[in-house]
């Protein structure tokens, strides 16, 4: 199928169902992020961005939910839509009439409804800043959906105006705290040492984000769109795609090349983008606090929890060496104890043991 072919589909398609091929996903992915990839590299692109599309093929569906009608919209006038807020630095209040205008001529013929209008921005929002953007009800996710208010616009500029919506979610003050990160912290020691669980989101705005009092992590996992992302006039600050990309190879280092051993069971069970566990590996210096901008926050608060937390079972305290000393004498006196009562037990047996053939000794022959 070529790319005519694909256009013609994507134009008759309804968002009530699903991309049937391979072919259809690659052109809605270059139309999406304005990229011109060839098929080949797509399809080795975690398999064809499956973890992509397993999560936002979901959109569309929750949409309609929404609003039985949005199903007569076609993929090909959502990517218009997309497009009109794309190239826009309007406020939502002032773009929605324009696209009022262009659903009520190409979509409803006259009868369009501003719910319509409301929910299909929503879900083009979504695809473009890869968030959780209007109401999400009957998604199971964990992700926490974003309101995009009337007197915000989605585009981030290059000012970072806190007018953007973008801006608002992705900019925090920032700390003078200086931590250091070591090649041991990830999120396989996460889990292993301070008992910090890994809960993957499709939501960007959630990554890195702590949750339950600190006991679980929020880590984002669409490598495969977030490396796309630069090379398109998109709704997100330039550097941030890079940025979030370092934080999941600080996390996930791959091992020779390949995903290490802890991420390829994490894949497998949660069916994530493979190119997560294969992210150029940091070195010293890319580790650097200071080298992070967007989530640096947010990786000192990690930090600063990881290196707070008690060791809270046996499996835990034996794999965290974090404070090699007193790893090494706690050890050391369980060791000691566990031998003392081992020689402390023989000791009593070859007494009693001895006790006994006394007493048996000492039995008159007859």
């Amino acid at each position: 199928m070529d790319a005519k072919d694909n256009t013609r589909s994507l134009e008759c398609l309804r968002l009530s169902q699903p991309l049937p091929s391979d072919a259809l996903k690659h052109q809605f992915c270059c139309e999406l992020f304005r990229v011109d990839i060839g098929f080949e590299e797509f399809k080795k692109t975690d398999n064809g961005f499956q973890a992509f599309f397993n999560r936002y093929e979901n959109l569309p569906q929750l949409a309609t939910d929404r609003f039985r009608a949005i199903c007569d919209c076609t993929y090909s006038q959502l990517l218009h839509i997309a497009d009109m807020i794309r190239n826009s630095d309007k406020t939502r209040a002032n773009l929605k009439p324009a696209i009022f205008a262009y659903m009520n001529a190409e979509v409803f013929t006259g009868k369009t409804h501003y719910d319509a209008v409301n929910i299909i921005m929503d879900l083009a929002a979504s695809l473009l800043s890869l968030m959780v953007i209007g109401d999400s009800r009957g998604s199971i996710s964990l992700d926490d959906e974003i309101a995009w208010e009337d007197n915000k616009k989605l585009k981030c500029g290059i000012d970072h105006d806190q007018q953007s919506l973008i801006a608002s979610v992705f900019s925090s003050p920032r700390s003078a705290d200086i931590v250091k990160l070591p090649q041991s912290f990830t999120a396989a020691n996460l889990e292993k040492k301070a008992g910090i669980q890994i809960r993957w989101t499709n939501n960007l705005a959630d990554h890195l984000l702590l949750r339950n009092d600190d006991t679980k992590l929020m880590l984002f996992h669409h490598v495969s769109a977030l490396s796309w992302y630069p090379w398109a006039n998109n709704v997100l600050p330039l550097e941030l795609p890079f940025e979030t990309i370092r934080t999941i190879s600080l996390l996930i280092p791959p091992s020779l090349g390949e995903a290490d051993s802890w991420f390829r069971q994490e894949q497998q069970k949660n069916h994530l983008d493979a190119q997560a566990g294969l992210c150029h590996r940091l070195n010293s210096s890319e580790r650097q606090i200071d080298k992070f901008h967007y989530w640096r926050e947010r990786l000192v608060l990690l930090k600063r929890t990881y290196d707070d937390a008690e060791p809270k079972n046996l499996k835990q305290l034996w794999f965290d060496d974090r404070k090699k000393t007193q790893w090494f004498t706690f050890w050391v006196a369980v060791l000691v104890f566990i031998l003392t009562v081992f020689f402390g037990v023989i000791q009593t047996v070859a007494s009693v043991v001895q006790a006994w053939a006394s007493v048996k000794g000492l039995r008159p022959h007859r």
